[in-house]
């Protein structure tokens, strides 16, 4: 047996077995016998994010592979995606031939081509993990049971409620048979008591299922856009909600964004990000940092949020506030401060001076701002839209 314990994962998306190695291989000389139970410990592992995190893995996939999003289809892409890491990263990456998401349209086209289309990498994965979990019970009955617990997966039910739910033909033997195979296969669970079952609760399960069977069981196939529709018109109605999203988010990522954007676009203008920029030519960047330190001449440590260098020898210095608070007077004049003694410690390069405040600028901040020449914005409009 080997010194280290293992980690084996059994193909379920629910649990993960961890493998021990209960005695040193002198203190078991043959005299003990092991169980296989004793030796597996399960940790159950929920397969979605929470919508924070969601968001933000949206916003790193489309940063990694270069693919334009914008704060609202980001919002939108979670939404649809139920905050699923890997049904996120299909989406993103996506061979979808109209695949657009910095549109609406577009996001709502490319969700549904990863659910439908046979050859998306979506439908493919969970077609294989379909077929190799339910063979034992691929029968109509059997996915009439799976698609109605996955729907209703917020109550329990035992075999003899599913049987007159459904209107099965057939005894309540039979149904606890094929439900006890699917707890096995790892595509419903148990309930609370040994005789009540439940769905995963995972809607991209659901969405999968409805795909595949819902046309064989209910004899008319789904309309998942309008479904997905029908999902982003309540987000937007709902508009305090969204907009609150959308202030955490930009909040939480404001300096990423800025970094992302600064390091993603060819050839562009402050001006297309922050109000009262002077200077309009545009902008090849070269090399951006965060948390970029440096010292004043005096010897004092100073920080910038967001530092960009062009090759035209100009550097954007930019400042982030992540409060919800107005940014005042004495934030931006220690800012300027800032920008001041890195030109000194710099003086060969032109400074560029802007500053993010999510939570906006008091009257007194804004007029300084405009007299010193820093440009100011509450949002990143864009994210990696070239």
């Amino acid at each position: 047996m080997a010194d280290n314990c293992y980690k084996q994962i059994p193909g379920s998306r629910q649990a993960q077995a961890v493998f021990h190695k209960p005695h040193a291989c002198g203190d078991n000389p043959g005299k003990i016998p092991i169980r296989e139970a004793g030796r597996l410990k399960r940790y159950f592992i929920n397969p979605c994010l929470t919508p924070e995190h969601g968001l933000q893995a949206v916003y790193r996939y489309a940063e990694s592979f270069g693919v334009p999003v914008t704060n609202e289809t980001a919002d939108q892409i979670n939404r649809l995606c139920m905050s699923d890491p890997f049904f996120i990263s299909c989406v993103i990456q996506s061979d979808f031939e109209e695949k657009d998401l910095t549109t609406r349209e577009g996001v709502v086209d490319t969700v549904n081509y990863e659910i439908t289309d046979e050859n998306s990498e979506m439908s493919m994965t969970w077609g294989e993990y379909i077929e190799l979990t339910l063979k034992k019970v691929n029968d109509r009955n059997a996915k009439k049971m799976l698609l109605h617990l996955c729907k209703y997966s917020d109550r329990e039910w035992t075999p003899r409620e599913l049987r007159d739910e459904l209107e099965l033909e057939t005894d309540e033997k039979e149904v606890r048979e094929k439900l006890e195979i699917m707890v096995k296969a790892d595509v419903i669970k148990k309930g609370t008591a040994d005789i009540d079952y439940r769905g995963l609760g995972d809607g991209t399960l659901n969405l999968i299922l409805r795909k595949r069977f819902e046309k064989e069981i209910r004899e008319f196939a789904p309309d998942l856009k309008k479904d997905f529709n029908a999902e982003l018109d309540r987000l937007k109605a709902d508009k305090k909600s969204l907009q609150g999203r959308l202030g955490n988010l930009i909040g939480k990522f404001a300096e990423f964004q800025l970094f992302t954007e600064f390091r993603s676009r060819k050839r562009f203008s402050l001006s297309a990000y922050f109000n009262g920029v002077k200077d309009r030519k545009k902008l090849n960047i070269t090399d951006v940092r965060m948390r970029e330190k440096f010292q004043r001449r005096d010897g004092k440590e100073m920080e910038t949020d967001v530092l960009a260098e062009s090759d035209c020898g100009r550097t954007v210095i930019a400042e982030v506030k992540k409060t919800k608070e107005k940014t005042g007077l004495r934030a931006v004049r220690d800012f300027h401060e800032k920008t001041e003694a890195y030109s000194e410690r710099f003086p060969e390069k032109k400074i560029l001076p802007v500053f993010l405040s999510v939570g906006g600028f008091t009257r007194g901040a804004m007029k300084f701002c405009k007299e010193k020449g820093i440009g100011t914005a509450s949002e990143i409009k864009y994210f990696q839209k070239k």
